[in-house]
């Protein structure tokens, strides 16, 4: 068992490893601003949750002692690719000076065997890839800020984890997707920028879905992308806290499917299961964007034992589809059109 604290827990994909975290025996504890979190996605869940910024030195080292922690989930960042464009300075303060801050504070907390670490990166790392499906192995050549801020936070913690003796793991997702809407988790973003949850709000209002380019040079001119579970990735945070554990060295994971997805086929799965058309518009492509991003994740599986069991693409898009319903019945809210379940 283990004190591990989560940072960004209120968040859309921290949010989903707390009740994961507390089956097999451990201690979460949520350090986040909630300037994007919300808190009932922890409260309910009754974890300890701690409001503050990640920019607070002292603030990280109370919790780090208060709390004994012996393990982090560092999952805290800032995560759109548009807004790294218009706002770089910002997302490398966020993502990687105060994930540096976070470092160095867990050092200074136990020298002699600082927490081991977890930190949630991205397949943005990568780049416009030069071979499909991505390994590990392949360069690194990020082409927006989003995804520079989350590689340089990498190659910190390779040297930190190097030179104080702690292990670390970098898990680099896809594109996360899907809800656990039983243990009340799913996505909630504001503004939402998430393809299969705007496509599951244009259905159940009929307000146009902008698809952000059609000329890519893809089976039918949509980018393609490899969609994960959330449920699936939560359950890589735990085998990768394990294998620390149990002393495994500092390295790096794909978190995929390896099988990919254009954005016209979810839109369609969304119609499908949902029963309702997806109104559509065309824009151009948004600055950054690759054509096509696919993980091989041999490598997860082999060391981790990870196997992804709920990213088929239905099973996603069914359980996104009832966390939104979910939320509206919460809310008191019905869209013009109420989706169907199916």
């Amino acid at each position: 068992m283990a004190n591990v604290l989560v940072t960004g827990g209120a968040g859309y994909v921290g949010c989903h490893v707390l009740a994961p975290l507390r089956q097999m025996g451990h201690h979460p504890v949520v350090l986040d601003d909630l300037s994007r979190g919300h808190a009932d996605l922890v409260l309910s869940q009754q974890v300890p949750l701690v409001q503050g910024a990640l920019s607070d030195r002292s603030l990280l080292r109370s919790v780090l002692h208060d709390y004994s922690i012996d393990a982090i989930l560092h999952f805290a960042a800032l995560a759109y690719v548009g807004e790294s464009t218009e706002e770089p300075d910002r997302y490398y303060r966020v993502n990687t000076a105060d994930g540096l801050g976070l470092f160095e504070e867990a050092v200074a907390y136990r020298p002699k065997a600082p927490p081991a670490v977890v930190f949630s990166s991205t397949c943005a790392v990568y780049g416009v890839p030069n071979q499909l499906p991505i390994r590990e192995i392949a360069p690194r050549v990020p082409i927006n800020p989003y995804g520079r801020s989350k590689l340089a936070l990498e190659w910190m913690l390779e040297d930190l984890s190097r030179q104080y003796r702690f292990g670390a793991v970098m898990l680099r997702y896809f594109n996360a997707a899907g809800a656990d809407h039983q243990n009340g988790c799913g996505e909630c973003h504001s503004p939402e920028t998430h393809l299969i949850p705007l496509a599951i709000q244009s259905a159940m209002t009929g307000r146009p879905l902008w698809i952000h380019g059609d000329d890519f040079d893809t089976s039918d001119g949509s980018a393609i992308r490899d969609f994960i579970h959330v449920r699936d990735l939560a359950s890589a945070h735990l085998a990768a806290l394990d294998y620390l554990i149990a002393g495994g060295a500092t390295t790096d994971f794909n978190l995929g499917t390896g099988s990919g997805h254009s954005v016209r086929q979810v839109i369609r799965c969304v119609e499908r299961l949902g029963h309702h058309p997806v109104p559509i518009r065309v824009g151009p492509r948004r600055l950054g964007d690759p054509p096509a991003l696919v993980s091989d994740s041999t490598k997860a599986r082999q060391l981790l034992g990870w196997i992804p069991r709920y990213s088929d693409l239905d099973r996603i898009v069914a359980d996104a589809i009832a966390w939104e319903q979910l939320r509206q019945h919460r809310s008191g809210l019905s869209g013009a059109a109420a989706l169907e379940e199916g």
